[in-house]
């Protein structure tokens, strides 16, 4: 806060409490304290900016522009690091780390089985398997109220339960959410 807005402003915000990008993110005015009538903020409000005849506050311009300037760049830096990443859908290619496939030995077992499915494109024999898969997924990317099934799966599904029966398909919903529907 000092090497952008100087000892004004740091003193403006140790004063107020703020101790916090997100504290300081949340508050509505950093200047709101020039409203309040206290000895305590005299000094302070004298540094800030100053008073005018008819009795009201003026912040100085360059102490409001500075911290105008310092908090828009806290926020642009604090809402690029809570977005989701995007994946760039003009690029065939997707790079993933060693370190991130040891830490999801599941990814990297779903990668191996696309993979191999990719090399055999005359077996079927897991087509079923991969629609399931991918319907699980996408199922457990959304919330459970939207949750949707694939055709196959939706068959699969209505089959399970008349040939195994209700408490068998209950035990595999319940144990694979996502996979089919409630």
């Amino acid at each position: 806060v000092r090497d952008k807005c100087g000892i004004v402003v740091e003193e403006m915000f140790q004063l107020q409490n703020i101790r916090s990008v997100q504290s300081l993110l949340r508050i509505n005015d950093v200047f709101d304290f020039i409203n309040y009538d206290s000895v305590e903020l005299t000094a302070l409000k004298r540094k800030v900016g100053f008073e005018l005849s008819n009795g009201k506050f003026q912040i100085k311009a360059g102490i409001r522009f500075d911290v105008d300037t310092f908090i828009e760049a806290l926020r642009n830096v604090n809402d690029k690091l809570l977005q989701p990443m995007s994946t760039d859908h003009q690029s065939d290619d997707l790079t993933i780390s060693q370190e991130f496939l040891v830490k999801h030995p599941l990814l990297k077992a779903l990668v191996e089985v696309y993979l191999t499915k990719d090399n055999n494109d005359n077996d079927n024999s897991l087509s079923f398997l991969t629609v399931l898969i991918d319907n699980i997924i996408q199922n457990l990317a959304r919330p459970k109220n939207a949750y949707s099934y694939n055709e196959q799966v939706q068959k699969f599904a209505m089959s399970l339960y008349i040939l195994a029966g209700r408490n068998v398909y209950e035990f595999v919903r319940m144990n694979i959410p996502g996979a089919i529907p409630a």
